[in-house]
C-alpha cells in the first residue's frame, strides 16, 4: 500500500512540475499590410488583465501607452453638401492582446502557461497590420519567461 500512495505522489508531483520543463515558444510575426509605422504611441482596444505587465514591457522598448482612445469628436466638410463626424482617435494604432489557456499551470506560483496572441491594428484604415502569437506564461514562473517582454521586443523590431 505504502508503495503504490508513493507511486501515485511521485507521478502527481512529476505531472505538478512537468509545466517548469516547458519554455516560451519563440514569437511568430504575420505582417497584414507592411506593420506599423510612425510614432511608437499606442492605446489598449480590448479589456485584459495584463494592461500593467504589457505596458510595462512595451514602456521598456520605447513605447508610449495611451490607457484610452480620445472621445474628442472632429466635424469636417466633406463636400457637396455633406459634413461628416467621427471620434478623434489620439493613437494610430491599437494592440488586443488576447490570452488562450493551456493545460500547463506554473509549478508553486499562481501563474499558468497561456497562448498569448498581441494584434495591432491602423485605426485610421480600420485594419489589422501585424499578428504575434507566443506560448507562454503570464508571470514568473520557475524556468518558462513571461511573454510580454518578448512580445513587446518582437513589436519593436517590426515597426518601422
Amino acid at each position: 500500500m505504502k508503495i503504490v500512495r508513493r507511486f501515485v505522489l511521485l507521478v502527481i508531483a512529476t505531472l505538478s512540475l512537468s509545466a517548469c520543463m516547458l519554455s516560451s515558444s519563440t514569437v511568430a510575426v504575420k505582417s497584414m499590410s507592411g506593420g506599423p509605422t510612425g510614432p511608437r504611441v499606442v492605446t489598449f482596444l480590448n479589456p485584459t488583465p495584463y494592461f500593467p505587465e504589457m505596458a510595462e514591457a512595451l514602456a521598456e522598448n520605447g513605447f508610449t501607452v495611451k490607457p484610452m482612445a480620445s472621445q474628442q469628436y472632429v466635424t469636417q466638410n466633406e463636400g457637396e453638401g455633406k459634413i461628416g463626424q467621427y471620434n478623434e482617435a489620439s493613437t494610430r494604432y491599437g494592440l488586443s492582446l488576447f490570452a488562450t489557456p493551456t493545460t500547463y499551470t506554473c509549478a508553486l506560483t499562481s501563474h499558468a502557461v497561456y497562448n498569448f496572441t498581441l494584434m495591432i491594428t491602423d485605426i485610421a484604415k480600420n485594419q489589422i497590420v501585424l499578428i504575434l502569437k507566443q506560448k507562454g506564461s503570464d508571470g514568473p514562473c520557475t524556468t518558462i519567461k513571461p511573454v510580454f517582454p518578448t512580445l513587446s521586443d518582437a513589436l519593436s523590431n517590426a515597426w518601422h
